[in-house]
């Protein structure tokens, strides 16, 4: 099979492509580029994975759960060379950069493998050439709410993750390209502009320019009526950030910023800063320069070294600073990182149990704030018509980031997604709001 792949050798040409996204909001964004290099060198894009004769899987390999459902899903998607018209199964992302040379050997399924920085190149030896990647996209629903991506890689070398290792140094991108690419976004009728990267807030560090700057450009050239802000690095997150976010109405008030803990001790294992003090510090000025700000965070449990008077520490400081959203993650111990071979740490059961408790205390505290909400109104991003009894649309408020946060279930209205509208908060549960 691999050896009639080449169309220029075989006289064959493998035109329809279909590809499988992966991971994180910043994987969605390479793959829209790459189907779009694909439609620029003539491939026709499809849905269904039976027509396409090509199906790329862009992966994710951050943690293994990542893993295993990036290998669970090569492995769906190999079994279409019998079901359908798949020729060649090819792999990109974060888990070829990584396992390649492993991973050849135990997935003789797939027939190519492309890396991060060259996948053109190693495409083009056996099909057609795609075109340079620019900042175009062929864009995933819902349109109205879209990302873009402002840098890649990481230069942080926090002791646990292996970002720097798959993804390299930080590399800001230019803020005329980002700029480019934020007005294309808004002419193909976007609403919200989400900031993601895997250190948003290092923006510009590289360039002599900071987050704040491209932040002031986006507002002046413009018109997204919401614009928000994803992976802030605590230690990073300034005064001059801080004013801007809480002078300007376009910029939602949301604060995602992982914090991983709150220990001491298990901070600076973990290589992140500010410790204890400052990030104390900082939530107290995040209250004081922003009206009503959403604070979300994520914290790892389980690392090593926690034990239980580690987790009662954090368990006390999450009870008093009452964040509106947490996500909580088991330790993964990534080949490869500092944090691999530092022992002791805890059992995953101990980490999943923790991660348990903390949960069901978040989980009361974001009851309680949404319950006191009802009666108030708010301002709601239409997301999209629902066939829910009683409910026909669903949508957002501004501290709600998609697919990751709550929603709002609104009972009616003559709506189309990305209209922005208010409304009145009639009912809550855990998560969600009822309008």
């Amino acid at each position: 099979m691999r050896n009639t792949l080449n169309p220029l050798k075989s006289g064959s040409c493998l035109s329809t492509i279909a590809l499988l996204n992966l991971g994180c909001a910043k994987n969605r964004v390479d793959g829209e580029r790459m189907l779009a290099s694909f439609a620029e060198c003539g491939y026709t894009i499809v849905a269904d994975f039976k027509d396409a004769e090509i199906i790329i899987v862009n992966t994710c390999a951050f943690i293994q759960e990542a893993r295993e459902e990036t290998i669970e899903s090569i492995l769906e998607m190999a079994s279409f060379k019998n079901s359908g018209r798949c020729r060649c199964l090819a792999v990109a992302g974060c888990f070829s950069q990584r396992y390649r040379d492993q991973a050849k050997r135990d997935l003789p399924e797939v027939d190519l493998w492309l890396s991060l920085d060259r996948w053109q190149q190693e495409f083009g030896r056996r099909f057609r050439y795609p075109v340079p990647s620019t900042f175009l996209r062929a864009l995933q629903s819902p349109r109205a709410t879209q990302y873009m991506k402002i840098s890649d890689g990481c230069s942080q070398r926090c002791s646990f993750c292996a970002i720097p290792h798959i993804r390299g140094p930080f590399t800001s991108r230019t803020c005329r390209s980002c700029l480019e690419e934020a007005r294309w976004l808004e002419e193909q009728g976007v609403r919200e502009c989400i900031l993601v990267s895997q250190d948003t807030t290092s923006y510009g560090v590289d360039k002599g320019l900071s987050l704040a700057h491209l932040l002031e450009q986006l507002l002046k050239h413009t018109q997204f009526p919401w614009i928000r802000l994803m992976y802030l690095y605590p230690g990073r997150v300034d005064d001059s950030l801080l004013r801007l976010i809480g002078s300007e109405p376009r910029l939602c008030s949301y604060f995602d910023i992982p914090l991983q803990h709150i220990n001491d001790t298990i901070l600076r294992s973990m290589k992140r800063r500010p410790g204890d003090r400052g990030i104390r510090t900082l939530i107290d000025k995040i209250r004081k320069y922003v009206d009503s700000p959403t604070l979300r965070t994520s914290f790892i449990l389980g690392y090593p070294g926690e034990t239980s008077r580690e987790f009662d520490e954090l368990l006390r400081f999450a009870e008093h600073t009452k964040f509106d959203r947490v996500g909580v993650f088991p330790f993964s111990p990534e080949e490869g990182t500092a944090a691999y071979k530092i022992r002791p740490r805890p059992r995953k059961s101990t980490a999943l149990k923790r991660c348990e408790r903390l949960m069901e205390m978040q989980r009361e505290i974001s009851a309680d704030k949404l319950f006191h909400r009802r009666g108030q109104c708010c301002e709601v991003i239409i997301d999209g018509k629902l066939s829910m009894y009683a409910y026909a649309w669903t949508g957002r408020t501004r501290g709600d980031a998609p697919e990751i946060d709550g929603n709002v279930f609104i009972q009616n209205g003559n709506y189309r997604p990305g209209d922005i509208v208010t409304v009145s908060i009639a009912g809550s549960d855990d998560h969600d709001l009822y309008a």
